[in-house]
């Protein structure tokens, strides 16, 4: 799984999938931050250090630090909420990849590229700090065959 995440995002929640390793087309139900062996571990592009993620108590719906919650086994069987740290989005790195480990489970590595802009911006997709010259640049680059009259420039 791939998120794209402005750096320095604060307070986000990941859905998660946890396969059961038995079949591998199951949802694993049941896991909760008290499943033993169970473990959270990040690592950002460039730094050396695994920042570890103690694994508390979560409800659905609500952000906090290492909190893991399943959401429903009955309807969205395998599906759990995991509260991101906040270090783990801070700006100094491109990407960071997340693993959450339990036994008998199988939950893919998660990685997210860390974007300088806010890819959930709707209308401009950030480029409201771009000055007008800058937009045409960008949009230049994006859709090199808009003319002068489409960009603003004629």
């Amino acid at each position: 799984m791939s998120y794209a995440l402005k750096k320095g995002t604060k307070s986000k929640i990941l859905l998660v999938y946890a396969l059961d390793a038995a079949d591998m087309r199951s949802g694993k139900t049941g896991l909760s931050s008290r499943t033993a062996d169970s473990s959270a571990a990040y690592i950002r592009e460039g730094e050396a250090h695994v920042g570890r993620v103690p694994l508390i108590e979560g409800k659905p719906g609500e952000h906090r630090p290492g909190s893991f919650v399943e959401i429903d086994s009955k309807l969205l069987p395998g599906v759990y909420q995991f509260g991101v740290p906040d270090e783990m989005l801070s700006a100094g790195a491109e990407t960071v990849t997340l693993m959450l480990k339990f036994p008998g489970t199988v939950i893919e590595p998660i990685s997210s590229h860390l974007v300088a802009y806010d890819p959930q911006d709707a209308d401009r997709l950030g480029m409201a700090a771009l000055g007008p010259e800058g937009r045409r640049a960008a949009l230049r680059g994006a859709f090199p065959r808009l003319t002068a009259k489409e960009l603003g420039e004629a």
